[in-house]
């Protein structure tokens, strides 16, 4: 029993009793309704209770975190639609604008040349294999358009229609070997006609052959189709002299010329469908 009496059990139990006996005392002295035992059991277990609700609203927020969480991919996924759609519209509005520039190119060389008739297209295809940048335009038959017809952006002469359907045309441009045209220089007036080889075609290069040694063509000058043939009207522009070289093969002499459009990055053009002198040889 001595033994007991020193234990820290017997220890623990004396100072629990008087700590319930303390709450009984203060609650009688308050004069308080509500039973001292009830009172003692409210102050010892009220920290455990501000713990329990302190945690019960730790966890109510985390469930409000993970609805905001749905929320907020909600939105981001309406965001991302909304980006995307931004996207598509100024794609159009940058092709838009690319036809606005177009148009203003055709009004000018329209009033230049009343005598033209046109029909536009845009281009739909290009032969990736095709190493002069040939391409198809949706405009075809059903639209006047032949074979032969050449083919501008603004004043700039891309080339010719190839080939026909109803709905849809094939594009040589005037770097393919297989087109040639009568054409000069526009400061020295001198005569000659594009020939281009395949060597200078892949470089994107024209030649302007039929020149004497005494030519006065010179590097920057401007060659033009001179409407000789009935195939291109005349004043459409080929590109511009780089050099002037004699030719391996006899006497005369050609310039090299560069054309002043790239035919990458064409995608709308005009189809002359008739001028003044067409077929005239």
């Amino acid at each position: 029993m001595k033994g007991f009496a020193k234990s820290k059990i017997f220890k623990i139990l004396c100072v629990t009793a008087v700590i319930l006996l303390a709450g009984i005392i203060a609650a009688a002295s308050l004069g308080s309704r509500t039973s001292p035992v009830t009172k003692v059991i409210a102050t010892v277990f009220s920290p455990l209770s501000r713990v329990s609700t302190y945690i019960t609203e730790k966890f109510d927020n985390m469930q409000g975190g993970f609805i905001s969480s749905g929320s907020y991919m909600k939105r981001v996924a309406e965001l991302e639609k909304q980006v995307a759609d931004y996207q598509s519209k100024l794609v159009d509005y940058e092709k838009l604008q690319k036809q606005v520039e177009a148009y203003e190119k055709f009004l000018d060389i329209k009033e230049k040349n009343p005598d033209y008739k046109f029909t536009s297209g845009s281009v739909i295809g290009r032969d990736s294999a095709d190493l002069f940048y040939s391409f198809e335009l949706n405009c075809g038959s059903n639209d006047s358009v032949s074979v032969n017809d050449p083919v501008i952006s603004g004043e700039y002469l891309v080339g010719i229609v190839s080939k026909t359907t109803p709905t849809t045309c094939t594009v040589l441009t005037i770097i393919d070997p297989k087109v040639n045209t009568a054409a000069y220089e526009i400061k020295t007036g001198e005569l000659g006609y594009t020939d281009t080889n395949a060597k200078m075609s892949v470089q994107s290069v024209i030649k302007f052959a039929g020149l004497t040694k005494d030519t006065a063509i010179a590097e920057g000058g401007i060659v033009c189709t001179s409407g000789v043939g009935g195939i291109f009207p005349r004043g459409l522009i080929i590109g511009t002299v780089t050099s002037v070289k004699p030719e391996e093969s006899d006497v005369s002499y050609y310039a090299e010329v560069k054309p002043q459009i790239d035919f990458n990055e064409i995608q709308d053009a005009f189809v002359i469908t008739d001028f003044e002198g067409k077929g005239d040889a």
